[in-house]
């Protein structure tokens, strides 16, 4: 799988970045050295061509996915991403931050493998997973932080909402924010609330 990958300066964690549908893998690096400058960066492709661009999985809908798609790409991103980790050398627990279609494959490699996953930002991306996916456990006390824009048009309150109560009763710690002013799109007030909240990360669970 094609991949940008920046091992972190000394002692610092990473950010695995899933970037959205008809994305790539450049997409959330600009962010990333925004809001977590010094982290390290493993940013995949998705493996599925849509759009011009690529996808984590295929959907009937906007943040409606195929079971049997999202099922098999679950498995091949985590064995991946694992794999990229390892030959960067790193051991200790990442931060997955993802937007829209990629912040759902940030959510489900949470609940499926916990042990490559300490952290999880969910950038206008808080739709509802399949109920066997949350079944999988990993969510339990998992960080989790929830931004969303007040008028996007593909992600609406409603749907954040949803999404934060079924994260929450998976058992995730879920803080949220919406930009009221906010549309389908990393904002200004969403940098600045990440990298306060990735910095709590860092000493809170990172470092013990």
């Amino acid at each position: 799988m094609t991949a940008v990958v920046r091992p972190p300066d000394d002692g610092r964690p990473t950010l695995l970045l899933l970037h959205g549908r008809g994305g790539g893998e450049h997409d959330l690096v600009g962010v990333a050295e925004a809001v977590a400058p010094g982290w390290g960066i493993i940013a995949p492709r998705g493996p599925e061509a849509e759009g011009g661009g690529h996808a984590w999985f295929t959907h009937h809908a906007i943040g409606v996915p195929v079971i049997e798609s999202l099922d098999v790409r679950l498995g091949e991103t985590a064995e991946v991403v694992a794999g990229l980790a390892a030959d960067a050398g790193v051991t200790g627990p990442m931060v997955v931050m993802g937007f829209s279609n990629g912040g759902m494959m940030a959510g489900a490699l949470a609940c499926a493998r916990p042990d490559l996953v300490g952290g999880v930002a969910l950038l206008c991306s808080a739709y509802p997973l399949p109920p066997h996916i949350y079944a999988m456990g990993g969510l339990a006390t998992m960080p989790m932080v929830a931004l969303s824009g007040g008028a996007d048009p593909f992600h609406s309150p409603d749907v954040h909402a949803a999404g934060v109560a079924a994260y929450r009763a998976a058992g995730a710690c879920v803080s949220e924010t919406i930009d009221t002013a906010g549309t389908h799109s990393v904002t200004p007030e969403h940098v600045r609330i990440l990298r306060k909240w990735l910095e709590g990360w860092e000493s809170d669970v990172f470092r013990g």
